[in-house]
């Protein structure tokens, strides 16, 4: 007579289905392990894929998801992510397109105007839309929403990438006390992303609201990523403060009073940051904190050596004020510099860097050294490392454009001309510092892609860029020229 027992789950997690217990089934990791101190594995997927789902699926896993979050806790990308999509069918979906688009701008480099063109990505995508419309789980709206985010950034759709941001950190406030692990996952990345609005929305009405404006420093940090997190919080701040500073450097308030409550945001920020590099040193010099200089520390080091001289020249429209900070800048290379050699000498001499990552990396911030230290050889050596330690995409920042600039910045501002090595093929036209009248004072460049001809027949794609740039009698005006991309 068979035995009378219970039927078998078969859907529970896989840490709980190895200890052989019934399965709460939460999501994305169920409380019994949660409870018991143990970490969830995650769910298998029962849903059946075709071959090439399965491939980017296979390849997010192995090779896009580790690359994805750059010198930023990879937790998400590798785990969170990949736990979903083996249930949530927009998540699945999305993983599916970020894979493929990842897949083709590592192997095709050159294709990346053409990412618009992959099929496979596309109809995952629109399928993965067509999901969250009826979707009521915010946090996992908030997921999709990231993933999303992704998808514009590898598209290079600007507008849309801020559209996606800006309804994601509407919804972020009121998940995140009813949902914890959205707080400890989603929170940071959301606080992240609002800084490149600021870079790249069309105007003020498209920044997104700014996160951690209630946030109380602790009194003092426990590990790298909780100063991580506080400095993620001063960051937008700081450069929402630059955004609103751009008329008084570049537009009709030159020369004019800065306004009261800009006088008194700076001074808010700038006692944020004192107060954070204060416990960041604080930190630092415990016995149990991170010695050695890896990309997560030296990003934090750049970021908030950039936040110090952002906040403090926010309203300056002269740009001989920046040469103040000339050891700030060397200090700062100096970092990079070393991080650079470490990672070579443990490699052996062959450094791998993905195609595209997530989250700002080092490009970003070695173009503002570029564009904004004046002393030559510190200036070059910034310039070279945007090759070393730069990917080829940073969220929608492009190394190969803004390296171009940042080098055809040195040229116009020493009046020289850089070699294919970038040291100088002819002498600066005035030693030392360049004077103000030749400084450049912010650049933008127009993302329509233009096609031209050159003499051989060759076809470049190039895109227009503008120096803005002062004349004799003070005022601003725009220099524009086509930009040549150069490869890195």
């Amino acid at each position: 007579m068979a035995r009378k027992g219970t039927s078998k789950v078969r859907t529970g997690c896989l840490t709980c289905k190895i200890r052989k217990v019934k399965c709460d089934e939460g999501k994305p990791c169920c409380h019994r392990c949660v409870s018991t101190g143990r970490k969830c594995d995650g769910y298998v997927t029962a849903t059946s894929s075709s071959s090439l789902e399965k491939r980017a699926l296979q390849f997010f896993c192995q090779a896009a998801g580790p690359s994805l979050s750059g010198p930023m806790d990879p937790y998400f990308w590798t785990h969170l992510v990949i736990q979903f999509s083996t249930f949530e069918p927009a998540v699945r979906h999305s993983v599916v397109a970020i894979s493929s688009l990842y897949e083709q701008m590592h192997t095709s480099p050159g294709s990346a105007h053409r990412l618009v063109d992959n099929r496979l990505a596309l109809s995952h995508y629109n399928l993965a839309i067509r999901e969250l419309k009826s979707m009521k789980n915010e946090p996992l709206v908030l997921l999709v929403c990231i993933l999303f985010v992704c998808v514009e950034f590898l598209l290079g759709n600007q507008q849309a990438a801020v559209q996606h941001c800006k309804h994601g950190v509407s919804i972020l406030e009121n998940v995140e006390p009813s949902y914890p692990w959205a707080k400890q996952y989603l929170a940071p990345i959301f606080r992240r992303l609002t800084l490149f609005p600021f870079f790249f929305a069309p105007d003020e009405r498209s920044f997104p609201k700014l996160l951690g404006l209630g946030d109380q420093l602790p009194t003092t940090f426990q590990s790298l990523e909780e100063a991580q997190y506080y400095l993620d919080g001063i960051l937008p701040r700081t450069v929402s403060l630059v955004r609103r500073g751009d008329a008084y450097r570049l537009g009709d308030m030159r020369g004019s009073t800065v306004a009261p409550d800009l006088l008194s945001d700076q001074g808010s920020v700038r006692s944020f940051l004192d107060e954070w590099n204060f416990r960041f040193l604080e930190f630092q010099n415990r016995a149990s904190s991170p010695k050695i200089l890896d990309d997560t520390l030296c990003n934090i080091e750049l970021r908030y050596g950039v936040a110090r001289i952002w906040v403090e020249t926010a309203f300056e429209s002269d740009e001989i004020a920046y040469d103040q900070y000339l050891d700030r800048f060397r200090w700062m290379v100096s970092r990079a510099a070393t991080l650079c050699s470490s990672k070579i000498a443990g490699s052996g001499g062959v450094t791998y860097a993905p195609k595209f990552i997530f989250e700002m990396g080092f490009v970003a911030l070695l173009y503002y050294i570029v564009m904004k230290c004046r002393c030559l050889p510190t200036r070059l050596k910034a310039l070279n490392l945007m090759k070393e330690l730069g990917v080829s995409k940073e969220s929608l920042w492009e190394a190969s454009n803004m390296y171009s600039v940042g080098r055809r910045i040195i040229e116009i501002e020493h009046g020289l001309l850089l070699d294919e090595e970038d040291q100088p093929s002819t002498p600066p036209s005035w030693p030392g510092l360049p004077p103000d009248e030749m400084r450049i004072r912010d650049s933008t460049t127009d993302p329509t892609l233009t096609v031209q001809t050159d003499s051989m027949g060759q076809q470049m794609v190039r895109r227009m860029i503008g120096f803005f740039k002062r004349d004799s009698e003070g005022k601003i005006y725009v220099q524009k020229e086509f930009n040549r991309e150069i490869a890195l």
